[in-house]
């Protein structure tokens, strides 16, 4: 009779200690930092999404992979210019966050937009921290 008595009080208490546990506090008002919003109003995100055409030969020869690593250098020329030019315009400080570039290959027979040939499509999306002038 005792045992009946204890299990069901053993396994309410391991149920109350486990919730104990997982109590998480977050003060967000601890002195020296700054609250998320004002933190946050002092810069701004930019997103630039860029696409193009690079032809390429069929294969994967030294001139396609030349091609694509041509369609990466501009997708990275690009974001650099950009974050020049917005700084001559409205930033006072640009950083680059990151940028996705995505090189997709696009046969003869399916390149849809007219008749370019063979070659890659290649886009990039570039993501800026600015702080505005």
């Amino acid at each position: 009779m005792l045992r009946l008595l204890l299990l069901p009080t053993v396994f309410v208490g391991a149920l109350v200690a486990s919730a104990e546990a997982q109590t998480i506090v977050i003060n967000p008002n601890r002195p020296g930092v700054l609250p998320p919003a004002k933190a946050a109003a002092e810069s701004v995100r930019i997103t630039v999404g860029v696409s193009t055409f690079t032809p390429a030969p069929a294969g994967d020869g030294d001139a396609a992979l030349k091609a694509q690593e041509d369609g990466r250098r501009l997708i990275y020329d690009i974001a650099g210019r950009e974050c020049a030019m917005m700084l001559q315009t409205l930033a006072s400080d640009c950083h680059i966050e990151s940028i996705n570039v995505n090189v997709q290959h696009v046969p003869a027979n399916q390149n849809f937009n007219g008749p370019r040939g063979e070659g890659y499509n290649i886009s990039g999306n570039i993501s800026y921290r600015i702080v505005p002038k």
